[in-house]
């Protein structure tokens, strides 16, 4: 039998005994010392749901939100008042797995998970990852979201050391301002700002780069795998 079955057939034995005119107070302890442990094992299965809960709406690389889980959060800073989504994509990312394996694209990514959770708590934003290595951030919109957006582009494109090399991707990071939508949701939104990436980077979803659009991209943003060398 469950243990939430269990404790309930239990508490309604002890409520009909304490409805019994000629319950002894012995049959009392003895149907309560029954509830209690099975009341605990109930509590302990709900507390390990709830973990296991946690684990999945957290990304175990990045320590973010996953894409449902951000969602959530999305949901209540749009519903908060005028808010901007940005979406952001690394680029050339790929060449890291590629070359020095998984690890190393795990490291890149916690990196950048890392950076993007500080960047995050200092502007009132929520963060996640979508899958892959594209992330989304929803955050109050006001003055200077350019600038805002500048700083995480610089924080996501700072080199990252991993053992013996100093990895470097690029970022691209397309915005919608739900000011400016029709339909202000996050799912809205989101379709605005991943249109607005890959403006960025210059071609269509489908990889078919776009004439008459020129990168916002910098010569910093190309990825760089460098030899890391120690300081003498």
């Amino acid at each position: 039998m469950q243990p939430a079955i269990r404790t309930g057939a239990l508490l309604d034995r002890v409520r009909a005994d304490l409805g019994r005119p000629d319950a002894s107070p012995q049959q009392l302890r003895t149907a309560l010392a029954e509830v209690v442990p099975a009341a605990e094992e109930l509590l302990a299965q709900v507390a390990d749901l709830q973990g296991q809960l946690a684990q999945a709406r957290t990304c175990p690389v990045t320590g973010l939100p996953t894409r449902s889980a951000w969602t959530a959060q999305a949901q209540d800073v749009l519903a908060a008042g005028p808010a901007a989504v940005l979406l952001a994509d690394l680029d050339a990312f790929k060449p890291v797995n590629d070359r020095f394996g998984h690890a190393a694209g795990d490291a890149v990514l916690a990196a950048v998970g890392a950076r993007l959770a500080e960047w995050a708590a200092a502007e009132g934003a929520v963060a996640g990852r979508l899958g892959g290595d594209e992330f989304a951030v929803a955050l109050p919109d006001g003055p200077g979201l350019a600038a805002r957006i500048a700083r995480l582009h610089t924080l996501l494109t700072a080199p990252i050391t991993y053992r013996e090399l100093t990895l470097t991707v690029g970022a691209s990071i397309g915005s919608a301002r739900t000011a400016g939508l029709a339909d202000a949701t996050v799912s809205a939104a989101l379709k605005q700002a991943d249109a607005a990436m890959y403006q960025v980077k210059g071609r269509g979803r489908r990889g078919r780069r776009r004439t008459g659009i020129v990168p916002l991209r910098t010569p910093a943003l190309l990825a760089r795998v460098l030899p890391f060398r120690k300081a003498a």
